[in-house]
């Protein structure tokens, strides 16, 4: 899991590293040169939508989705861990749900052959993001689930 997740992470890193170049490039071009180009506008989107759903998955394996500080600031013990694995619970049967159909999407786009606009590329290409990022989002929720089931609450 730990070449996974520095695989997930580097993705990340470099998908966001050449947004942002990018789209300055496309700023240089748009005010110096007084001209832009609509293919750094579409890559960018694209890039942007993979990060999205590979960052989900980091998101998961930090916890930081779970962000109900208020709520847990009032709660201990069993009843903690009981909110933390209905969360858990819940995300999972949402992502299960995003992976379906982003299976269905990803099947559509491929037997439709649909493009994209100024890439002419294959429009299943960026589709297969919401699976795989499902997919690596239900990995990390289930080792979670798993890590709660052996935790002893706090009293």
């Amino acid at each position: 899991m730990k070449f996974i997740n520095k695989v997930e992470e580097n993705l990340i890193g470099i998908g966001l590293l050449s947004a942002v170049l990018l789209v300055f490039a496309n700023v240089i071009l748009r005010y110096i040169l007084k001209s832009s180009s609509t293919w750094i506008e579409e890559i960018v989107r694209y890039v942007i939508i993979w990060i999205t759903f590979i960052g989900s998955a980091v998101c998961f394996r930090r916890m930081s989705h779970m962000g109900i500080d208020l709520i847990f600031s009032f709660i201990k013990g069993g009843v903690k861990k009981a909110v933390e694995i209905y969360i858990i619970v819940a995300s999972i049967a949402f992502m299960a749900f995003l992976l379906k159909y982003g299976i269905d999407l990803f099947l559509f786009t491929r037997t439709t052959g649909q493009i994209t606009p100024a890439l002419g590329i294959k429009l299943y290409w960026i589709y297969i993001g919401i699976p795989f990022g499902a997919f690596l989002s239900l990995v990390e929720l289930f080792q979670l689930l798993f890590k709660k089931f052996k935790e002893v609450p706090a009293e």
